[in-house]
């Protein structure tokens, strides 16, 4: 994905880089807490996952022309593309080399 192509593209790396490792440690912290049995830090898991979701959700509307010809079937809407892209830290070199420049 080009991040650099899109208008504040800086920004939406940074945020990319906040967001993907929020939404994971909010997992994680989920997961933890169903498997000990413990209802600790289930409120802050909650909101660290849905949040992280929310942010790459928008960002994936924002990205949506920054995708390369040929990634998207043609007539389909890139948004899914990117969502999964995104969701599953496939972007996350790409973002780091430009947010450090």
């Amino acid at each position: 994905m080009n991040w650099a192509g899109t208008h504040h593209g800086r920004l939406l790396a940074s945020l990319y880089l906040i967001a993907f490792p929020a939404m994971i440690i909010g997992l994680v912290l989920l997961l933890g807490s169903q498997l000990t049995g413990r209802d600790l830090l289930t409120g802050l898991s909650l909101v660290l996952l849905i949040g992280g979701q929310l942010v790459i959700t928008g960002l994936s509307l924002a990205l949506r022309d920054a995708v390369p010809a040929g990634s998207v079937k043609a007539g389909r809407d890139p948004r899914g593309f990117i969502w999964n892209r995104l969701s599953l830290g496939r972007e996350l070199p790409s973002a780091w080399r430009l947010v450090r420049g």
